[in-house]
């Protein structure tokens, strides 16, 4: 019992740092009136807080696994979508999947640079952690 209760509260605790981090992109991008993605920045700082150790990974372990393992269920309401407005996707069916193609292309790239970066980043900190202990 004590270990499923240590998970909900886990859950939970993971829950509350993610909207934190939903809540302030919007706050943020709301009041500086800049025309940005919160998702993106949202994202951007929690990998921020992440990378800097602000965040344990441990604290948001749980909830990430829940919701990726649940992540069929957020293709409903797509799926929906794609029912209600058939017949505007089938007049613009070219358009559609040429921008589809071209931005999911150009965010398998990123991503791939960007994670790429990241590695290095942290073989880089390990590294010069290492050597501060050598000494």
């Amino acid at each position: 019992m004590k270990k499923y209760l240590r998970e909900f509260w886990n859950f939970i605790l993971g829950l509350i740092i993610l909207l934190a981090f939903y809540y302030s992109s919007n706050l943020i991008i709301n009041t500086l009136h800049i025309p940005f993605p919160p998702a993106i920045l949202g994202l951007i700082l929690f990998s921020i807080a992440l990378i800097q150790g602000i965040i344990k990974e441990k604290w948001i372990k749980t909830t990430c696994e829940i919701l990726i393992n649940n992540m069929a269920m957020f293709l409903v309401p797509l799926f929906c979508g794609l029912i209600v407005y058939k017949s505007i996707l089938a007049k613009n069916w070219l358009a559609i999947f040429i921008i589809i193609f071209a931005t999911t292309t150009i965010v398998i790239v990123l991503t791939g640079l960007f994670t790429e970066w990241g590695i290095k980043l942290l073989r880089l900190n390990r590294l010069k952690s290492f050597e501060r202990e050598e000494k």
